[in-house]
């Protein structure tokens, strides 16, 4: 049985993975928890009298279950949560659906955009999408302050085609291209569910395409990087240093537990919630790679490894400071400016001199973690991991090599 001293806990450790914990006093309640999103109250429920059949065709016996959720925690603490689970069990006792009721209510009081843009984030995004603080950051920072006041059945196409452009302008080219993309999830949202009767963004294009970054560093360049970031030392400069060792994604690194680390296969075993394609994946750690993370401070307070605040939080990138000491330093070494390069760059650039050095295509994908098809990208974890391991030691002895060298 939950008990807020374990709820307590959760929230101080949060667990590497999704975990679904049942209260044990209110049946069908249950608190979800993983590494990113904050702990989210479920309850699944059935309304008597509602019948249905499962996708093989199979009788529910006159049931079919739903689910709701009833908000996270600790905004809604464990006796709020099972008092509101206690009243929406009652309610589909008596044949009501508590679910229907709360959307409807939501759907009268929902009147401007801002409203409609929180009622979107509550039932659709919050807990449910992995990019739900992107959604957050876009509409905290460029759609409520600037159309939350507006009735969102008022909204005109003007309204929306120079809120972008002034994004485009005066933000960024993706702030404006973000804005398009969850505007047009909120109103296809708000469609679906009824709360608008037409979506105001229909035929409105983002004034800005996202280009694709081509930038790949030179030997040259990578090895001034790869020097300036190592005089860095950590937590930042051993980051840079092992996405250049690695080829791995920033999110991969800048997020890895301590958990993570297989000291016997010399590698990173990470679960497939915490990886971008879902599937659970091997990242092969050459010599170098295993010496620096040997040479980590054991976290005092937490599992992630890197980090400014004993393991408590990733670090989740470079920090500015950091980051401008390693450009600074790798450009006085080269005495020249660097074209902008970004930690994304360091990936393609991997990818580009692991080819350079003969290495086949297929090893190329499996080491940057591209999604494997079918059954293997399951059960076949340890698939190409000797043959990923000599393309990333063939790579680190190049990385490493004399300045000198071709």
């Amino acid at each position: 049985m939950l008990t807020d001293a374990k709820l307590r806990a959760l929230v101080a450790s949060a667990p590497d993975r999704r975990v679904d914990l049942p209260d044990g006093s209110i049946k069908g309640l249950t608190l979800r928890a993983g590494p990113r999103a904050k702990p989210t109250w479920t309850l699944r429920y059935t309304v008597a009298g509602a019948g249905g059949v499962t996708k093989r065709g199979k009788e529910l016996e006159g049931r079919k279950f739903f689910r709701i959720t009833l908000g996270t925690y600790p905004a809604v603490s464990l006796k709020e949560a099972r008092a509101r689970a206690s009243e929406f069990l009652a309610k589909a006792a008596r044949g009501e659906d508590p679910l229907a009721q709360v959307e409807d209510a939501a759907t009268k009081e929902t009147d401007t955009v801002a409203e409609l843009a929180n009622a979107f984030l509550d039932l659709h995004v919050r807990g449910r999408l992995r990019s739900a603080k992107n959604a957050e950051w876009v509409m905290r920072e460029y759609v409520v302050p600037r159309l939350g006041h507006v009735r969102a059945d008022r909204l005109k196409r003007a309204d929306l085609v120079a809120l972008l452009d002034d994004l485009a302008r005066h933000a960024s080219p993706t702030a404006a291209i973000e804005t398009r993309k969850w505007l047009s999830s909120l109103f296809n949202w708000a469609l679906e569910k009824g709360r608008l009767e037409a979506n105001p963004i229909l035929g409105v294009k983002a004034p800005v395409r996202r280009k694709p970054r081509e930038r790949v560093l030179s030997l040259e360049e990578a090895r001034a990087v790869w020097r300036a970031a190592s005089n860095e030392g950590y937590p930042s400069g051993t980051l840079v240093c092992l996405l250049m060792l690695t080829g791995a994604r920033l999110r991969e690194i800048a997020n890895a537990r301590l958990g993570w680390l297989d000291r016997s296969n010399a590698c990173f075993d990470i679960p497939g919630e915490a990886y971008k394609t879902g599937d659970p994946t091997i990242i092969p750690l050459a010599p170098e790679a295993m010496a620096l993370i040997e040479a980590i401070p054991r976290p005092a307070t937490g599992d992630f490894l890197l980090s400014s605040d004993g393991g408590r939080r990733p670090l989740y990138t470079v920090t500015p400071n950091a980051m401008a000491r390693i450009r600074a330093a790798l450009e006085s070494e080269l005495g020249r400016h660097l074209p902008h390069w970004t930690l994304h760059d360091l990936r393609r650039t991997v990818a580009t001199h692991m080819a350079r050095l003969g290495v086949d295509a297929i090893v190329v994908e499996r080491v940057l973690g591209h999604r494997i098809g079918g059954i293997k990208a399951v059960y076949n974890r340890y698939r190409y991991l000797d043959e990923k391991r000599a393309a990333l030691t063939l790579w680190t002895q190049e990385l490493l090599g004399s300045p000198a060298e071709p």
